[in-house]
């Protein structure tokens, strides 16, 4: 056997017949080898779908920042606003206080100018510290009325009360340094006596007294009642006679003041210092 006839065929070329008659074809699995040149990295099929979701996820975080920018902006503008309407509104209450302040300033120097007409044009005295009849004056909320005739103590409180008034009533030192400015030589029933039955000090339609301590109040004062000077008050029995200080509320006063003149005349029932002060 030649060594031709040992080299042995595939299976599947033996028994082939030379004849080109009966030809068969051969189908073989062709594998190419990848250029180096192309990208190891080549995207499969669901690449787009990821590029997809990064892209939406960026539109979304930039409407995103977009929207906080803008509130972020209103905000600001909102903040500029309020700023504002606050230096307003303090420039406003600045301005109110200023105002305020010069009114009530105003006010103040009116009442002094009012209380100085009063004290040296109505109430009018002789040289010898009496009064010329019947006239009052005024100081702070209330004006007082002098009665230069001599009466006992109860009857001093029923000649204020039969007028809607009452007896001087003292509140502190700087009303009483007024009140003595006012009387020279002269003594007057004040508003303050004992009560017997409590026992103690009262004021008239007060009670116990405000303000001012009296050494003689710490002691018994039996069928006693107090008076005033210009150097002192002091205690003596009620049934002695002095003149009398009555006072009333300076709104009350002026209130009966104006209803004389629209009245024109005084028909017994107005206050004490209108219908007695017939020289106004």
């Amino acid at each position: 056997m030649s060594s031709l006839d040992q080299l042995s065929l595939p299976p599947s070329l033996r028994g082939i017949d030379t004849d080109m008659s009966n030809q068969q074809v051969i189908y073989s699995t062709l594998r190419f080898l990848q250029s180096p040149s192309e990208s190891p990295n080549r995207l499969r099929p669901d690449g787009n779908q990821k590029s997809g979701n990064i892209d939406g996820k960026v539109f979304q975080y930039t409407q995103e920042n977009r929207r906080q920018r803008e509130m972020i902006g209103n905000l600001t503008r909102e903040h500029h606003i309020l700023q504002n309407d606050s230096y307003l509104k303090e420039k406003l209450l600045t301005y109110k206080t200023l105002e305020y302040s010069i009114l009530k300033n105003e006010l103040l120097q009116q009442k002094k100018k009012q209380d100085l007409l009063f004290t040296n044009r109505i109430c009018q005295r002789e040289n010898k510290g009496k009064f010329y009849g019947n006239c009052w004056s005024c100081y702070g909320i209330k004006c007082y009325y002098f009665i230069p005739e001599s009466k006992n103590w109860n009857r001093c409180k029923q000649t204020c009360q039969s007028y809607n008034s009452s007896l001087l009533k003292i509140n502190d030192e700087d009303e009483l340094a007024f009140i003595q400015s006012q009387t020279y030589r002269n003594n007057y029933w004040i508003g303050l006596s004992y009560d017997d039955r409590e026992q103690k000090w009262k004021w008239i339609n007060i009670g116990p007294p405000f303000g001012i301590n009296y050494t003689f109040m710490n002691s018994s004062g039996r069928g006693q009642c107090a008076f005033l000077s210009s150097t002192r008050i002091a205690t003596i029995e009620c049934s002695k006679t002095y003149n009398c200080i009555c006072e009333e509320r300076i709104d009350d006063v002026f209130s009966a003041y104006f209803d004389r003149y629209k009245k024109k005349r005084c028909n017994g029932t107005c206050h004490l210092f209108v219908c007695f002060c017939d020289n106004l």
